[in-house]
Order: structure tokens, then C-alpha cells, then sequence
């Protein structure tokens, strides 16, 4: 069960491309009206003096056509006022874009396949035709083929959908459209520090699903897990540096764990792990070579990981910084002279 997005982010009053969507709309549908008078003339000669000449190849070429513009322009107008009056009630203009992309394709296949059938000229024609297409087309386009393979699993499994927050392979961001081919990510660290957005749109194959981990952080919920670590001396007052590290993460997202842990806990696919969230930080240990690591480990709205981490690593580092008890261990060499005694001497020599 998805969590809706407007919890969270603002939701745009006007879906991105409405007026790229209106005016191709409007495009196809004049083409559609030529095409379909033209046709008309053809069978019924309603145009006077409009004499084209066409024999039967071509006004199936034309019928072909207006019904291909037909169907362009409904999706095209249909998917545009679908996402105006659906969107602010799901509370998410990518979930309904994503809906409508699958039921759009399904039509568009729908359709392309009645059309082979038509042109072919009967069912064993067109089955014929398939076996000798699809070979040749399976050995020429095979990475085609398999991206448009990927998009089906991933609009079957719903690995992730538009809106969601992904990494495939290395590259890491929003997904902002899922095409036949790729998937469209508006990318996230890249030359930046962090998840920092970098202002580029990165296409991955859809194929690189076969291929590469898969790491979506918004499926089931809007959370994800962080920690933040330090290591101090074996001399510090371990139980004060621990108190510190607690004491920044409950002033940063204390009041928000609290608030949205019975609504992290609803929304998990896997109820088993109810148990397993804290309503609060928690501290963990480890010992090291030079030093004690100290973790705190909380949960947080996953577009704001680099925000509230860099807030609590401050708080660390000004309360470590005003109590002389604590000490942050960092790598260094102490030298120890050592002056051996008269006695020593005497045994050496």
C-alpha cells in the first residue's frame, strides 16, 4: 500500500507538458478530420470537384491513418483530463501518469494488432506474417526488445512507478517518466555530494532491470532508515558521549518519529516487522582499534536523508566540542622516549 505523496511534497496545481499535451491533441484531431473527409470523398464523393484517384491500397492507407490519429488524439485528451481531476484526489500526478501510460500502451496494442489483422487480409495470413516478422525482428532488435521486455516487467511488478525514488545500477534519482524503451530519472548525486540534485535527466534502459540491483525507497513507505557514527577515545566518558549523540538526534527528529510511527507501521508491506520500528533513536556500540563507535540509528522522510543528517552530525560536534570529557578519536602517531636506567645499561653492555 503506497503512502500519497502529498503528506509530504507539494502537489502542482497544472501537470507538467499539459500544454505540449493539449496542442499535440489538437494536431492530431485536425489531421484525424482531414484524413476522415478525405476518406468519405473517396466512398461517397461529398467534396465536389475533389477527385483524388485513389485506388483500394491507398484508402486503406487513408482509414488506416484515421483511425491511428483517432485514437492518438483520445488518449492524448482523455490522459490530460484524467490527470487534472484524478490527481488532486490521489494526491499524486506521477501515480495517475503512470496508471494511464499502462492503460494507454494496452489500448495502443489493442489497436496496432486489430490494424496487422485488418492488413493482412485474414487470421492465417496474419499469424504467418507474425512467425517471419517476429524472427526477423528477434535477432535485428534485440536490445529493443528486451528494454520493451523490462518495461513489462516493471509495469507488471510495479518495481517502481513515476514519483518513486530509485537506483538502478549507478545511477540514482526520481523517476519522472517510464517509456517503452528507458526510464527517465531526474538524477541525484552524480558530481554532487550526497542525494543533491544535479539538474540533469538520465535515460536508463529498461533492460538494465536483467542486469542491475534495483534499490526503490518509496515503495511501501515514504521512510527510509540512516545512522549517524562517531568514534571517541578509550579515555572519553563513553556513557556522556552517548547521551550527546542521543540527546541531537531526539532534538532533530524526535517529535517526528513520535508523531508518524503508527503511520510508518500501517504502511509496510510486511506487518511482521512491526516491532522492529522505534518510535525514538537508538544508540548502538562497537569497539575499535583506536577509539569506541557510536551510532544513532533513526528513521526519517527520505528526501530529507542529507538535510537532517547534516543537522544532527552539528549537534554531535557542538556538544562533543563543550564537554571536555569527550574526545573524537581521529588516526595519529604518538612517539614515547624512553630513557633507559644506569642498570639497564650495565645488563646491555
Amino acid at each position: 500500500m503506497r503512502i500519497p505523496y502529498h503528506q509530504f511534497m507539494p502537489v502542482r496545481r497544472k501537470p507538467k507538458g499539459a500544454r505540449s499535451s493539449i496542442g499535440v491533441a489538437i494536431l492530431a484531431l485536425a489531421l484525424g478530420v482531414f484524413t476522415l473527409l478525405l476518406k468519405l470523398d473517396m466512398d461517397y464523393d461529398l467534396i465536389p470537384y475533389l477527385d483524388l484517384g485513389l485506388e483500394q491500397p491507398f484508402q486503406d492507407i487513408f482509414l488506416i491513418l484515421t483511425v491511428l490519429f483517432f485514437v492518438w488524439f483520445s488518449l492524448r485528451l482523455i490522459g490530460y483530463f484524467i490527470e487534472i481531476a484524478a490527481a488532486p484526489r490521489v494526491g499524486s500526478y506521477g501515480y495517475v501518469r503512470s496508471t494511464w501510460k499502462i492503460i494507454s500502451y494496452s489500448i495502443w496494442a489493442i489497436v496496432l494488432s486489430l490494424i496487422f489483422f485488418y492488413s493482412a487480409g485474414g487470421f492465417e495470413t496474419a499469424i504467418l506474417s507474425i512467425g517471419l516478422i517476429g524472427a526477423a525482428l528477434t535477432f535485428v532488435l534485440q536490445k529493443p526488445l528486451l528494454n520493451l521486455m523490462g518495461w513489462i516487467f516493471i509495469t507488471y511488478n510495479k518495481m517502481y512507478t513515476i514519483g518513486d525514488r530509485v537506483s538502478i545500477g549507478e545511477v540514482k534519482g526520481y523517476v519522472t517518466d517510464i517509456m517503452a524503451m528507458n526510464t527517465a530519472l531526474y538524477e541525484m548525486g552524480g558530481w554532487m555530494q550526497g542525494e543533491t540534485f544535479t539538474g540533469r535527466v538520465s535515460l536508463v534502459p529498461n533492460g538494465m532491470i536483467f542486469d542491475m540491483p534495483i534499490y526503490n525507497y518509496t515503495r511501501d513507505s515514504h521512510y527510509i532508515w540512516d545512522e549517524v557514527t562517531n568514534m571517541v577515545t578509550y579515555e572519553s566518558d563513553i556513557d556522556m558521549a552517548k547521551k550527546h549523540m542521543l540527546d541531537a538526534a531526539i532534538e532533530v527528529v524526535g517529535d517526528s518519529m513520535q508523531k508518524n510511527h503508527d503511520h510508518y507501521k500501517k504502511h509496510l508491506e510486511l506487518h511482521d516487522l512491526d516491532e522492529a520500528i522505534p518510535d525514538r533513536p537508538t544508540l548502538r556500540m562497537a569497539l575499535a582499534d583506536s577509539g569506541v563507535k557510536i551510532s544513532v540509528v533513526y528513521w526519517l522522510p527520505v528526501e530529507r536523508r542529507r538535510r537532517i543528517r547534516s543537522e544532527i552530525v552539528e549537534r554531535v560536534w557542538r556538544k562533543f566540542s563543550q564537554d571536555s570529557a569527550v574526545e573524537i578519536a581521529y588516526p595519529h602517531m604518538e612517539l614515547v622516549k624512553h630513557n633507559p636506567s644506569s642498570e639497564d645499561r650495565k645488563s646491555t653492555e
